[in-house]
């Protein structure tokens, strides 16, 4: 007894090699031969490519997946999967084997698989190494393959992909610079994340010099750059960025009252990998301050001016308190006068205060 099994696969100009497919059909078609049984349908494999605009069909192969004896006759052992969205080929499961049979019309080869996905013959090795093959996808484009997975694609505007999720670039030259850049699935750029290793640059290692930059500046920024009450100052200074160290030392000198000059060096702990050489691990700085215009005293007054200061105000205080005791000397003999001129001083007053 004959039996059509309608199955409903993914149209093919959907498969990624339909460059090799013809263009007048776009289904699958499954015939099954047999008996079926309460727990699977037993029975030969007939492959048909369908034009389902037209209904026409044509027999392309048959198989028969797994043959043994059942009751007093020879039954095949077959059951349809689908399509290999990858490959394009054709899946019939063998419940019995524990194996998937793959179909490839442009080879017209049938290969065996595990059910988990694994090629069956891979459990007879203890290593496998896959040929890479270049293949054309459904837009025309070169696709180089490993292991059925699309490795590395050329597209027709030139830019070379890596990946599912592309680092790309291109064979162009921009003006003397190579672009390398990152897209999804969806074309959409997406950022590049160097995770878990070191990039290096000409053996220099970037995220660690980034921090050694801040850190070199952030030491240099201890120093001084004009000196105040000297004619020459000189300092130490430490700084940190990202976990990174470093320490510097400098000086500044006042030439005349106009220019003063400062030079200032910092450098990044020993020891560091990937640090690159001297040079970059070391930073400089020199410079001067030139003053324009007209010279204006500063508000600020020196320890000398101050001690100064001080004695003139001491000097103030103890004349004050001179004056205040003549001051006071002068109101009594005044008092006595008036007593004198009003009759009332008496004769021991006299005696104790004498007129000069």
């Amino acid at each position: 007894m004959k039996k059509l099994l309608a199955v409903s696969l993914l149209s093919s100009s959907l498969l990624f090699n339909i460059g090799k497919v013809k263009a007048d059909w776009d289904y699958w078609g499954v015939k099954q031969t047999g008996s079926a049984t309460s727990d699977r349908l037993f029975g030969q494999i007939d492959l048909y490519t369908i034009n389902s605009a037209t209904g026409a069909s044509n027999f392309i192969t048959t198989k028969c997946i797994y043959k043994y004896q059942h009751i007093n006759d020879f039954k095949c052992d077959a059951s349809p999967q689908g399509i290999d969205a990858s490959t394009g080929e054709v899946i019939i499961r063998s419940s019995i084997e524990n194996l998937d049979y793959l179909y490839d019309l442009s080879k017209d080869t049938w290969r065996t698989r595990n059910v988990d996905g694994e090629e069956s013959w891979k459990s007879n090795f203890d290593f496998e190494y896959s040929i890479p093959s270049i293949t054309k996808d459904s837009d025309g484009n070169s696709v180089l393959k490993m292991d059925n997975e699309a490795v590395v694609s050329k597209k027709s505007n030139g830019e070379i992909h890596f990946g599912k999720n592309s680092l790309i670039t291109t064979l162009e030259d921009k003006n003397g610079v190579q672009p390398l850049y990152a897209k999804d699935a969806s074309g959409k750029r997406i950022p590049i994340n160097i995770e878990g290793s070191r990039l290096l640059i000409n053996g220099r290692d970037v995220e660690q010099s980034i921090n050694n930059v801040g850190a070199l500046s952030a030491a240099l920024t201890g120093l001084p750059t004009v000196p105040t009450d000297t004619t020459l100052a000189c300092g130490l200074g430490t700084g940190t960025h990202g976990g990174d160290f470093a320490f510097s030392g400098g000086c500044a000198s006042k030439v005349n009252d106009k220019l003063s000059i400062n030079y200032a060096a910092s450098m990044t702990m020993p020891s560091q990998d990937y640090a690159g050489d001297f040079e970059d691990t070391f930073s400089a700085r020199a410079g001067f301050v030139w003053k324009l215009g007209k010279t204006t005293k500063p508000t600020q007054i020196s320890m000398r001016e101050t001690k100064e200061l001080k004695e003139e105000i001491a000097d103030l205080k103890e004349n004050n308190q001179n004056i205040i005791a003549q001051n006071n000397a002068l109101l009594a003999r005044l008092e006595r006068l008036e007593k004198v001129a009003l009759g009332d001083l008496q004769s021991k007053d006299l005696a104790v205060y004498k007129l000069k």
